[in-house]
């Protein structure tokens, strides 16, 4: 009797110990930015199953290169500037600096607006050489200038979410990343059960729906905010802020950008669409780890961002890396069996995907482990690290690419993905520890 007394209480202590879990607010946080980007993420993949059987290889490997296009330079406008109200945005909120706050959103708000105009028209006048000398296929020009027309809804739409992020309104920046992949599926749903085969229409739906979620959603803003009058020599402070902090960080997003599109470019060269669409279908899937680790750097950024005193951030982060751990073991458990919804999903023309996903998935996972480690090089303000680690990612990403794809076909990509993904963490890793030790936390 005395034993299954006994087996009850620990059952109802383990019980007890779930619901004190499930209790903590950083942790339902962190399940409502990952629910979003999950609903996002699963409905972009479903939308790329549905046009990889509707469309020839050709075409499918024309959108991919596409979008990629399209992301890769709407991910170029940001220079940093996500970053750097992401950082101190939360400060002023929190102190409740209103009018610091308005003119932080106001001078971030400019600056995105003229880049995006800048990167729009010449994203639609360079179509041409980019198709022909970039991605080797100068037939896919025209849906390459299409799709520059999505840039400033991709970008501003951005800038909401991460305004949101930096509120600590993640219900709320979850609805809307939910929102959008939704709403792009099932418009190609729609699309795709009337029988469309034209391109550009699918390229519409990518292209137009982060514009109609960014219009409706405009209102989360501070009120009046680009009415607000800026004193000049605030002015050249926010400016002097933003750029000590953004200037490292825009060159190495720069690189990042191009360091994880080198492949697709050097496979289009090489090995030409039909390979492109392959490595497309391995890659897609990866996708559910950026969901993991973007969650996870969602939450904790701002809240990190807050701290003042350097011993209660280290204490903090401490116990944050036992949750991302379990988050990682969790993760690295659904990577052989996930392999088979490659063919499941894409059809078995795909199949040589598989062991380019496994390569690409078991490297990939690091990067949870990465994230707590990355955020503290921008916590402590040393974004020259970052630009170091960019430059060597992108040289490792390049040499690895040329050397790798001739000699080992699309899996000379993957090899050279695990490379970049394996050199990060340990820089990561080493220059956190080194910052913990050596340096001061600086608030601004």
């Amino acid at each position: 009797m005395l034993p299954v007394v006994k087996r009850l209480k620990n059952s109802m202590s383990i019980i007890e110990r779930i619901k004190l879990i499930l209790q903590k607010r950083a942790l339902q946080q962190t399940s409502y930015v990952f629910f979003g980007s999950l609903v996002n993420g699963a409905s972009l993949f479903t939308l790329n199953i549905i046009l990889a059987r509707v469309l020839s290889v050709d075409f499918f490997a024309i959108f991919s290169l596409s979008v990629l296009a399209l992301s890769t330079v709407a991910e170029v406008s940001d220079f940093g500037l996500n970053s750097g109200l992401l950082r101190f945005a939360p400060y002023y909120i929190s102190t409740n600096q209103t009018d610091k706050l308005k003119q932080l959103v106001k001078t971030i708000w400019s600056w995105r607006v003229w880049l995006t105009w800048i990167l729009t028209i010449g994203g639609i006048a360079l179509s041409y050489p980019g198709a022909k000398y970039i991605f080797g296929q100068a037939k896919i020009y025209p849906y390459l200038m299409y799709s520059f027309l999505g840039i400033g809804g991709v970008v501003l739409l951005g800038f909401l979410t991460t305004f949101l992020q930096s509120k600590q309104r993640f219900f709320y920046q979850a609805s809307v990343q939910s929102l959008k992949g939704f709403l792009r599926l099932v418009i190609v749903i729609i699309l795709a059960v009337l029988g469309v085969r034209n391109l550009f229409a699918y390229l519409s739906v990518y292209i137009f729906v982060p514009w109609i979620l960014f219009i409706s959603n405009y209102k989360v803003f501070p009120e009046n905010f680009r009415k607000v009058e800026v004193d000049p020599a605030v002015k050249n402070s926010l400016h002097s802020q933003l750029a000590k902090f953004s200037f490292w960080l825009s060159i190495s997003s720069v690189m990042s950008i191009f360091a994880t599109r080198v492949d697709s470019v050097v496979i289009s060269h090489f090995l030409g669409l039909e390979s492109v669409a392959v490595y497309s279908a391995a890659y897609l899937p990866i996708q559910f780890f950026p969901l993991v680790y973007n969650s996870i750097g969602a939450v904790l950024t701002p809240k990190l961002s807050a701290f003042t005193d350097k011993k209660e951030l280290i204490s903090f982060f401490i116990r944050t890396l036992k949750w991302v751990s379990v988050a990682f073991a969790a993760t690295i458990i659904l990577i052989v069996p996930s392999k088979f919804l490659i063919p499941l999903f894409f059809g078995q023309k795909y199949i040589s995907s598989m062991p380019v996903y496994l390569i690409l998935a078991s490297s990939l996972a690091l990067n949870i482990l990465s994230t707590p480690f990355s955020i503290i090089i921008t916590i402590f303000n040393q974004t020259r690290l970052v630009f170091v680690s960019a430059l060597l990612g992108l040289l490792i990403n390049i040499i690895g690419n040329v050397l790798f794809v001739p000699r080992f076909g699309v899996m000379g990509s993957a090899y050279t993905f695990a490379l970049g993904v394996i050199f990060s963490l340990c820089f990561n890793i080493v220059c956190a520890l080194y910052l913990f030790k050596k340096r001061d936390l600086v608030i601004v």
